[in-house]
């Protein structure tokens, strides 16, 4: 589906294309080593900026950079506001906004969607999306995974860079994808040229991008793991690290093989889903037994022990957690020879596909059944608080569960204006909102302007509303008895005190 994003109509595209070329003449003309950065989304956006604000030792530019993206509706304006010293993300951090204003004025970061860039390349970071495919939310069995568009997608800069160019692999991938697919490829393309393969650089160094307000700093002020797959690339791996992130407050962690740093990101990640779908199994416990687990959850993290418990929520999303154990259950099958696979880190990404059916479950029984023709304000569609991604966010399958049982869901979001997955104009103000005349409101998001509001707000706003579910922990014990006292029922997701 073309993508009708507000972004389209602000910037056309042959206007966007034709600055892609002038980009590209102007980046060859540039006299610092050159990074290209292969994609412009959420990771690559923040990567580049970071490249460009890096400084050297005479305070002028480090890097000139460069950022790819494809030609067509989808991308083809991320090219276009780089160009123009805009982020291609919408971010609540200033210093994304700061970082692109001011390459823009030094003229060190531009954007084209012309693959010659690869050749004038010293630097490579690949920052393309690798998906896996569920049948549908919970069904984990059966899902389907291939590594060949990723692979052309490669074989395109290992058909033009040259020797001696280092190739950082930043994209989530299943361990053993750089060693056992990715050296091939680059190896066969090099023998194919005439080129020695000894001339190859290749490593693997995966992200922790938080796109929230703090953002670039996750980039240039936080912990990095890498690996080569041999001396010289590691060798080659550390030293464009060290050259733009902070590493002498957040030293590197080299380990010995690639096939441990892509191991490294979906452990975490994995280890960071178990622990969510572990709290929804005591969150429906906490219901029933009329608890706040919430409260309990504070009670035991004074140990030091416990600090990483999680606490109930509305849904796990982002284009990490959803599906990172996916790939390392396909990778422990495909290139380690297991029958098995990962059962249990499967098990918890199922259960937390399907949270945000439980919040539904308590917005229909609270309707006695009864929902439809009822209008449900969502208010949040991004998956997690104060940043503007709707990939995989919880709030999709509610807004489905909601048109299914014949509700009208009408989501809100103060950083969402179009919701791509579902190829909807979102509200982002109050004003002309249509769900303000609501019969329920369900709080899915911990945006800070939501947390912002207090009980009278909240009446004020929604006049109409005989409920407010609290999905995510947004609501304070002072906000739900000040709507009690105005007549509203609130009820929440872990709350079980609330009834």
């Amino acid at each position: 589906m073309e993508s009708r994003s507000p972004f389209n109509e602000v910037f056309p595209m042959d206007e966007a294309l034709a600055s892609a070329a002038g980009a590209l003449e102007a980046f060859s003309a540039r006299p610092e080593p050159k990074v290209v950065v292969m994609g412009l989304g959420f990771v690559g956006a923040a990567m580049a900026a970071a490249l460009a604000d890096a400084d050297g030792p005479d305070g002028r530019p480090r890097y000139a950079v460069l950022g790819i993206d494809l030609a067509d509706g989808r991308n083809y304006w991320k090219v276009a506001r780089a160009n123009q010293g805009l982020p291609p993300v919408v971010s609540t951090d200033p210093k994304m906004e700061a970082a692109y204003r001011r390459a823009h004025q030094r003229g060190n970061l531009l954007a084209t969607h012309l693959p010659e860039a690869y050749a004038l390349a010293s630097v490579v970071v690949v920052d393309i999306h690798l998906d896996i495919h569920k049948q549908a939310p919970g069904r984990v069995d059966g899902y389907r995974f291939s590594l060949e568009g990723y692979e052309r997608s490669l074989a395109v800069v290992a058909d033009r860079v040259a020797p001696g160019t280092l190739v950082l692999v930043e994209t989530t991938v299943p361990p053993g994808t750089t060693r056992h697919a990715l050296l091939p490829l680059f190896r066969s393309a090099f023998e194919r040229r005439g080129l020695d393969p000894a001339g190859l650089l290749l490593a693997h160094s995966y992200e922790r991008v938080m796109p929230g307000p703090g953002y670039l700093d996750s980039i240039v002020n936080f912990h990095r793991v890498f690996a080569g797959v041999d001396a010289a690339s590691a060798r080659a791996a550390r030293g464009f690290l060290e050259s733009f992130i902070n590493t002498a407050d957040f030293p590197l962690s080299e380990l010995r093989d690639t096939n441990a740093s892509e191991m490294a990101k979906v452990l975490e990640n994995s280890f960071r889903a178990m622990n969510i779908a572990f709290v929804q199994e005591w969150t429906l416990m906490a219901e029933r037994a009329g608890v706040d687990l919430f409260e309990v959850g504070k009670a035991i993290r004074v140990r030091p022990t416990h600090r990483n418990l999680m606490l109930p929520g509305f849904g796990v999303g982002g284009y990490c957690l959803t599906k990172d154990s996916l790939l390392a259950d396909w990778a422990d099958r495909h290139f380690f020879g297991s029958e098995d696979g990962l059962g249990m880190s499967l098990r918890a990404v199922a259960t937390n596909d399907l949270m945000p059916s439980h919040a539904f479950r308590r917005l229909e029984e609270a309707f006695g059944g009864r929902l439809a023709g009822k209008r449900v304000a969502l208010l949040g569609v991004s998956y997690l608080n104060d940043v503007a991604d709707t990939r995989h966010s919880p709030s999709e399958l509610f807004f489905d569960l909601c048109r299914a049982a014949g509700a009208e869901p009408l989501p809100h979001d103060p950083l969402v204006e179009f919701w791509q997955e579902k190829d909807l104009r979102v509200a982002t103000r109050w004003d002309g909102f249509e769900g303000l005349d609501a019969d329920a409101v369900v709080l899915a998001v911990r945006h800070s302007p939501y947390l912002a509001l207090d009980g009278d707000a909240l009446a004020g706003l929604f006049p109409k509303a005989e409920l407010f579910l609290d999905a995510n922990d947004v609501l304070t014990e002072a906000v739900a008895e000040a709507l009690r006292r105005q007549g509203r029922r609130v009820i929440g997701v872990g709350k079980g005190h609330w009834g």
